[in-house]
């Protein structure tokens, strides 16, 4: 391969009818990309095979303009040893159709929402936003804005004018032309069959593309084809990813004739099966013993719907209004408040046991504290009850010698020693009492609060407790 001087081939991703295509190395500057070669041998370039080409380029460069992140970027084609290249955008990953038999058929929802999302934005740019990135003052004829000389007047007629000149429609939709990127992200390729604004449209361009994904006008050689034509061929791909297969396949069974035949019979005139019935097989065959229960959004099926009507005036107008539709439900869903989840204690969560531990710990030596504490106060009453009653007991005892030394006031001497006496005992008996008070370990009002302010402390800890245990499963 003369033509491949300048790389170092990796790996050969695909080849078809038209071009093969490679993953390869600069061998200068270092960068990894694909490259699409044709398969033709180009000797004259005003070939069919050349023209069409460079046509193809010519779309995507313009499309590149706008650098959507969902439409593969090639860059400058090259003829060299008489073989057409042009380097593109080396997407890693599986197109949908190889993906889907990865995956079993089955693939959840919201993935099916964030394909949709994305490439319909992809179908928006094509078929209305690229006008954008296209117009010019002159060629277009544009009027400058009186109010600000950087911009230009685009009135609805103006802009009609400019949509209809700069459109893109890809006509060529169908699960092996959308890539799925290893982190996720969906990728739009393969516009060789793309018709490009006003351009006249050759019955040629209806013949071709996958059976399965054409829409019904494209089976008819008279019809105009717009972008509905790629909105219906969207909508089995959508169709197909959803329900695990598109809801007219080709029966390999029976000549290609009668295979044809029997898909545009089917694409104009048959309803698509139930998509429910359809992806509800596909799980249980996947997850056996599981049963299914529905999982996707009801406006999911109806957009699908909407989108393989018959008629292509009851269908989406293009991709700008499908994205729109799209970005209605999904932005509406993700505004809505949800509830915050109740945390949940892992019961494998080291550092969580460690303070669950600890926290026993204190809570059980504060109620060994508190223990000793009601212990001291209760000693410390029965000693000051004893005391009180010692007192009373010497009170009753001066109170009777009192008396019998009034009857006898002969003795007036013996009286006054003995009150004398009596009051000594008293004082010194407050003052044992005061002195063994002082010494107590704490006053009976000073441990009546700290037994006080440490039941306060027990009870939260405890309600701690309980709640770290009923958030533990």
């Amino acid at each position: 391969m003369a033509f491949l001087q300048e790389y170092t081939m990796l790996e050969e991703l695909g080849k078809g009818g038209f071009a093969t295509v490679y993953k390869v190395r600069h061998d200068e500057l270092g960068y990894i990309r694909a490259i699409r070669v044709l398969n033709e041998t180009i000797v004259d370039t005003s070939s069919k095979t050349y023209q069409k080409f460079l046509r193809e380029c010519k779309v995507l460069l313009r499309l590149g303009n706008g650098s959507h992140p969902n439409i593969v970027h090639i860059y400058q084609p090259r003829l060299l040893d008489n073989k057409a290249l042009v380097e593109m955008d080396y997407v890693d990953g599986l197109d949908l159709e190889h993906y889907l038999q990865r995956e079993r058929q089955f693939i959840p929802a919201e993935e099916v929402i964030r394909m949709a999302t994305q490439i319909s934005s992809a179908l928006s740019y094509c078929h209305e936003d690229i006008y954008r990135y296209c117009m010019d003052r002159d060629i277009d004829n544009l009027q400058d804005d009186p109010n600000d000389g950087s911009k230009v007047i685009l009135d609805d007629p103006t802009r009609r004018r400019l949509i209809d000149k700069y459109k893109v429609i890809h006509n060529d939709l169908h699960s092996g032309n959308i890539m799925r990127r290893e982190n996720g992200d969906f990728v739009l390729l393969d516009f060789g069959l793309a018709i490009n604004g006003d351009e006249v449209v050759r019955s040629s361009r209806h013949t071709n593309g996958a059976p399965e994904f054409k829409s019904p006008e494209k089976w008819n050689d008279d019809s105009v084809l717009s972008e509905q034509s790629d909105i219906y061929s969207f909508g089995i791909v959508m169709y197909q990813y959803l329900a695990g297969m598109p809801p007219f396949p080709y029966n390999t069974s029976v000549s290609s004739h009668i295979a044809e035949y029997q898909i545009a019979e089917a694409h104009q005139n048959t309803p698509p099966p139930p998509i429910a019935k359809t992806r509800k097989d596909f799980y249980e065959r996947k997850n056996a013993g599981k049963k299914y229960v529905k999982d996707y959004p009801q406006w999911l099926e109806e957009m699908i719907l909407k989108c393989l009507n018959k008629k292509p005036d009851e269908r989406f107008r293009n991709g700008k209004e499908l994205h729109d539709f799209i970005l209605q439900h999904t932005t509406k869903n993700a505004a809505t408040p949800q509830p915050e989840p109740t945390p949940k204690a892992q019961a494998s969560d080291p550092t969580l046991l460690s303070k669950i531990d600890a926290l026993h710990r204190e809570n059980t030596s504060l109620k060994q504290q508190l223990n000793d504490d009601r212990k001291t106060l209760t000693a410390t009453q029965n000693d000051l009850q004893a005391a009180k009653t010692d007192i009373f007991k010497l009170q009753n005892i001066i109170n009777t010698l009192s008396a019998q030394l009034k009857k006898n006031k002969k003795n007036r001497i013996l009286h006054r020693f003995l009150l004398m006496l009596a009051l000594t005992a008293t004082m010194c008996c407050v003052l044992l009492i005061w002195h063994s008070a002082a010494d107590s370990p704490r006053s009976t009002k000073e441990l009546q609060e700290k037994l006080e302010q440490k039941q306060e402390t027990t009870v939260p800890v405890e309600q701690q407790e309980n709640s770290n245990s009923n958030q533990t499963p």
